[in-house]
């Protein structure tokens, strides 16, 4: 039952990611600007590096999923980008678990992966008309500016919330 909580908490960014920021941060970027708010991804990130890497795949691909259908044509690079990041965001250091800086720091990588990975399959497939140059101006540096601003909101949070899910999952497994 505790688990369900990550599900919750990803149903909610989901809706908030696809709806409501993309209209509020309008009217703070310039016409050819391209601001894309990733709670989904540093939230899937968040879960691979505090709740280990099985459970960040299987939400890596159910929510990559639904990013496919839901906002792209092509089946099947969320959810191939989105599990990779959560599977690999499965770090087992504990100076890393334990500090809010390597985690908004891991959250900012995963972002950067992220959307060089999108834009060069997009690239590739001709999808986009970007480029390199504007991608990098125009996409990559200012929402990597907003979702780091925003990791920094979401890291000590979540960690309470993954640590209180771990514990129930340890008293469930006694």
């Amino acid at each position: 039952m505790s688990r369900t909580y990550f599900s919750i908490v990803l149903v909610f960014l989901f809706i908030l990611e696809g709806s409501l920021l993309p209209y509020m941060l309008a009217n703070y970027t310039e016409a050819t600007q391209y601001v894309v708010p990733r709670l989904v991804i540093m939230t899937i990130v968040l879960i691979g590096l505090y709740s280990g890497k099985q459970v960040a795949l299987i939400y890596g691909l159910a929510f990559g999923l639904l990013y496919d259908v839901v906002f792209t044509n092509y089946l099947g690079i969320y959810m191939f980008g989105f599990a990779c990041l959560g599977y690999l965001s499965a770090v087992p250091l504990k100076a890393v678990k334990e500090s809010a800086l390597w985690a908004v720091l891991l959250c900012t990588i995963a972002v950067f992966l992220f959307e060089y990975f999108q834009y060069g399959l997009f690239n590739i497939l001709s999808v986009t008309t970007m480029t390199g140059g504007d991608f990098l101006l125009d996409r990559l540096l200012p929402t990597l500016v907003l979702n780091s601003t925003l990791a920094i909101l979401l890291v000590l949070p979540f960690r309470k919330l993954a640590n209180h899910v771990n514990e129930q999952a340890s008293f469930r497994n006694r």
